[in-house]
């Protein structure tokens, strides 16, 4: 596979059609189902970007040195023995991380998701498991509520006492809008109140762990039952 790969750092946007292409070019293992998830895994020399999204197909990135993975809208996705320089989860179910180095994370809107024995920093694992991505934003989502329903507010006396203008139009307009944005928002969270939460079973670092140093401390190991 490396023989294919001629550069040293790789952005990728894997999408079910992406995926399928690499398959195809690159000789992936695995055929994207539950029994045969597809493997991409290895590529040592290689310094990847990452952005995901797919549901599909099951899919495992496995001993790889990954800069940035963003993982948008996804399930059935293991992440395991890699190295990870910022990692951000938004609106996941069921993805497992097993045994990565992970130097910041962000996750948003995720339930049902596994960290099982990764390294992180003490401060980066404390946001995690306080979930504190999420809980910050959502307070930015509360005040864009506040400021779309007095728009609106505003919008209408503007329409109703004193006279119709264009103006007055496009701020009732953009906060109908804010507002209809932000308690979609909220009840989505709502609904997700109800989903299994996250595990973590993880260990913290107390340093940042140097991009290529990892894999040359890192023992390889000659087999890994996914």
């Amino acid at each position: 596979m490396l023989e294919k790969l001629n550069k040293k750092s790789i952005k990728y946007k894997l999408r079910k059609n992406t995926i399928e292409n690499l398959k195809k070019t690159l000789g992936l293992k695995g055929e994207g189902t539950q029994d045969s998830p597809l493997i991409i895994e290895n590529l040592r020399d290689i310094t990847l970007e990452i952005s995901l999204r797919t549901k599909s197909i099951y899919l495992v990135l496995r001993r790889l040195t990954i800069s940035k993975l963003s993982i948008i809208d996804s399930q059935n996705v293991i992440v395991k023995d890699c190295f990870i320089g910022d990692l951000e989860i938004t609106a996941c179910r069921n993805i497992k991380f097993i045994k990565n180095q992970i130097n910041s994370v962000k996750q948003f809107l995720c339930r049902n998701c596994t960290f099982e024995r990764d390294n992180f920093l003490i401060d980066e694992y404390s946001k995690l498991i306080n979930n504190t991505y999420e809980r910050r934003s959502f307070v930015f989502v509360w005040f864009c509520l506040g400021v779309g329903i007095l728009c609106t507010f505003f919008s209408v006396i503007s329409l109703v006492y004193l006279y119709l203008s264009l103006d007055s139009i496009v701020f009732l307009i953009t906060g109908i809008s804010l507002s209809i944005a932000m308690l979609y928002m909220l009840n989505l969270r709502h609904k997700l109140s109800k989903a299994p939460v996250n595990k973590y079973t993880t260990r913290s670092t107390p340093e940042k762990v140097n991009l290529r140093d990892y894999f040359e401390k890192k023992p390889v190991e000659e087999e890994i039952n996914v």
